[in-house]
């Protein structure tokens, strides 16, 4: 039996693998952010759409770690877009190999950058890292908030914030950090400290007090 009429449809595939080859081959010719692995700088919609270019051409399986490309993060793409004059959109990427095994000589792990694009501001490393980075860059003086103690209920169990909550924020955080994209402090248990997007009431970070006792990063 041909193989193009084999039970299961291998027909289908293979038509479907005709049109999906002549449509890269009729696309305009990529001229935007390469699309591989890089260090420059390049916007969040640049990197985005090169990500999208290598995924139309070689397929969404296993894209990731295939291609070693930046891609938007899957609960942190855009981190703090709210905040006034600055954003911050982060990029995964991951540079592991497929080798697996034991004397593989490739280096490479997972590496994430942040952006800022209305200034270019950018930085590489581990999540955490870079959201406090961030906030030293675009909330300067951040670091001196007072930290909600872990003691007040911050949501209910609709996940709204409680009145509690509310209350307590508004007796003790200055005026001006009550801005849209501006974080709060909130005491933390020992394995719960990720910064978490999106939480402060103001559509800001809701960050770990471990923060605090970490060296502000240098500007890039």
């Amino acid at each position: 039996m041909n193989a193009r009429t084999a039970p299961g449809g291998q027909l289908v595939f293979d038509l479907d693998a005709m049109i999906h080859e002549a449509d890269v081959q009729q696309a305009p010719a990529w001229e935007g952010a390469p699309l591989h692995f890089t260090t420059d700088y390049y916007a969040p919609d640049d990197l985005t759409a090169a990500f999208e270019r290598w995924v139309f051409e070689h397929g969404n399986f296993g894209c990731l770690q295939r291609s070693h490309m930046w891609h938007p993060g899957y609960t942190t793409a855009e981190a703090n877009t709210a905040t006034v004059g600055h954003e911050l959109r982060i990029f995964d990427v991951d540079l592991r190999c497929t080798h697996y095994r034991e004397d593989c000589s490739c280096v490479g792990g997972l590496l994430t950058r942040g952006i800022c694009a209305p200034c270019r501001w950018h930085l590489d490393g581990n999540e955490a890292t870079i959201v406090e980075a961030w906030h030293d860059h675009a909330w300067p003086g951040w670091r001196t908030l007072p930290v909600i103690p872990a003691s007040i209920a911050k949501t209910d169990d609709q996940n709204r914030p409680t009145k509690k909550y509310r209350a307590w924020i508004d007796e003790h955080y200055p005026a001006e950090w009550q801005l849209p994209g501006a974080p709060v402090i909130t005491e933390r248990q020992p394995y719960g400290t990720r910064h978490v997007p999106g939480r402060s009431p103001w559509q800001g970070f809701d960050l770990s007090h471990t923060a605090l006792t970490t060296e502000p990063q240098e500007e890039s």
